[in-house]
């Protein structure tokens, strides 16, 4: 087999890969959303290990992409459940904003 034949055959190796790692999540739904906010974690060895693996074989870019993708690979899974959770956080944002206010009102009316 040729170079480039043995080349093509590891990118579409390298594809499957990573399809069979994301599952259903589309090549899109990772690659097609700009990443702009920086979130910084700690892992164990192992893990990043593992991480390291992916970007060598090239089917992840980054630790990053690959931590990326999998955490929106997470939660797409369970959609409905973090959109309620995404809800039930903006309510509890809502009822502690209107506690602060209430709370800076009678401070206000008890220093007159």
């Amino acid at each position: 087999m040729s170079r480039k034949g043995k080349q093509k055959e590891a990118e579409a190796t390298q594809m499957s890969l990573r399809e069979q790692l994301l599952g259903g999540l589309s090549e899109g739904a990772i690659s097609g959303k700009k990443r702009e906010v920086s979130v910084m974690t700690r892992m164990n060895g192992d893990i990043v290990e593992v991480l390291d693996a992916l970007v060598e074989l090239n089917i992840f870019k980054s630790r990053s992409e690959a931590v990326s993708a999998f955490v929106e690979q997470a939660i797409s899974a369970r959609g409905p459940m973090f959109e309620e959770i995404k809800n039930q956080a903006g309510e509890i944002r809502k009822l502690r904003d209107s506690a602060k206010r209430h709370a800076y009102e009678v401070f206000q009316e008890d220093s007159k």
